[in-house]
């Protein structure tokens, strides 16, 4: 175990003794050295830069935070239930250090690997070592190379050539301590013909009071004809800052399905990107915003099409109350030769204060012939129509409204292929905006 005391401040120094201390292989300490000097090297992002223009990290002091926070033996609870018998494998880490791990007992012959990724890295070295840092790298930003120097824990899931993994991998990622700076960091590999759905939630108490980071990196990578169904929740609640970068990478013929749902009350800039970078690679990039109380919430998504014939769709909506807002800033790339592309992208909010504000700027960028790529967005209160229909058959209007969100969100849903989780999402999400800025 590293001890607060022992690891204090952001220096190379205590990047060394966190890798020391962690017993990891020299290779590992070499790639924490390389991001730290990264993280020097590159400017704070400041609202200056187009793609921070919106989000004002300013009362984020980093020289102010400790790199490394040990469990407090009190973790987050899992904002979709603890039902171990309806997954495959259950990690939970809470700040820096995982405190709990189950994992179905499966076939020799399958060779399932569902653990922390700094176990995995001391037992499975070659595999990581292939792997890694290979969709994020240091240089994708500032708090990506940051995360590369101090990530501690973290999920690393491997499922072999053709093995159906049934029942979902499950990773939950506590903060549970305010004032605190974590570094999640998830490593998925799916080899040809692979089949995962894996669930990734991030949560925290009311943290209000000191403000913390959650810094957190997701590199997946999708084989040819492989296929990952890909559900990341949050729901972190305080005075933190949840600064994330995610980026998957498809082969041939490879198929990704990723929801993504914002539930937090916290300030969000979050990075999601989807490369094909093989022939008849598809994705499917959907997102569900609730937004509440101060919330801000910075989505940045990018539908990379880097080879011929791949297809990505994408569909993102938010409602917002009180004083939240939302900036969704969605760019489709077709790179040379991406020939055959066909995209789309959609961002959707519902405005249901006059407080509330969203800001969406979907983008295209083709370099190839031969494409079909479309985008849209809007921004408008609630259907003043609907609204009436609903309260002319009794309703309230607080009930109307909430009907007519469930439903505007229901849309996404429909479209999660992981029918198993859709009824815990549904009624989570419902709770959510019953319980308010209180929750």
């Amino acid at each position: 175990m590293v001890t607060e005391a022992e690891v204090a401040g952001f220096t190379l120094e205590a990047v060394d003794e966190l890798s020391r201390r962690l017993d990891e292989p020299e290779w590992v300490r070499e790639l924490r050295r390389e991001a730290f000097r990264t993280f020097e090297e590159l400017p704070m992002p400041s609202r200056t830069d187009e793609e921070w223009r919106r989000t004002d990290i300013r009362r984020l002091k980093l020289e102010r935070l400790p790199p490394y926070a040990p469990a407090s033996g009190a973790p987050a609870e899992s904002p979709l239930g603890s039902n171990h018998e309806a997954s495959t494998a259950v990690l939970i880490q809470d700040n820096a250090e995982p405190v709990s791990r189950w994992v179905r007992e499966l076939s020799p012959e399958q060779g399932v690997i569902a653990c922390s990724l700094d176990e995995a890295a001391r037992t499975y070295p070659d595999l990581v070592r292939k792997h890694l840092q290979t969709a994020v790298p240091p240089r994708a930003g500032k708090f990506p190379a940051l995360n590369g120097a101090l990530w501690s824990g973290g999920a690393f899931v491997y499922v072999p050539t053709g093995v159906d993994v049934a029942l979902p991998v499950r990773a939950l990622f506590s903060l549970s301590r305010g004032g605190s700076a974590i570094f999640p960091r998830t490593l998925i590999v799916l080899e040809q013909g692979a089949r995962l759905t894996y669930i990734e939630e991030y949560a925290s108490p009311d943290l209000r009071g000191d403000v913390g980071l959650s810094a957190g990196v997701v590199e997946v990578i999708v084989g040819e004809e492989a296929r990952l169904t890909q559900i990341t929740l949050q729901e972190y609640q305080g005075d933190l800052f949840d600064l994330n970068t995610q980026r998957a990478l498809l082969q041939r013929d490879a198929r990704l399905d990723w929801l993504v749902i914002g539930l937090g009350d916290v300030v969000t800039k979050s990075n999601i990107e989807v490369a094909m970078q093989g022939p008849g690679a598809e994705t499917q990039m959907l997102g569900i915003l609730w937004g509440y109380d101060h919330q801000h919430t910075d989505y940045h998504t990018l539908q990379d099409h880097q080879a011929p014939n791949c297809t990505s769709d994408l569909l993102y909506k938010g409602a917002l109350i009180d004083e939240a807002q939302s900036v969704f800033s969605g760019r489709i790339r077709v790179e040379k030769g991406a020939h055959r592309t066909d995209s789309y992208q959609a961002n959707r909010t519902v405005i249901l204060s006059d407080h509330a504000s969203a800001y969406p700027s979907p983008n295209l960028e083709i370099e190839a012939n031969d494409v079909r790529c479309t985008h849209g967005a809007s921004v408008g209160k609630v259907d003043a129509d609907q609204l009436f229909y609903l309260m002319s058959r009794g309703l309230s209007r607080e009930l109307a409204t909430k009907m007519i969100v469930e439903g505007f969100f229901e849309e996404v849903l429909q479209r999660e292929p992981a029918g198993a989780v859709r009824d815990n999402l549904r009624e989570l999400i419902t709770r959510k905006m019953e319980a308010g800025p209180s929750s």
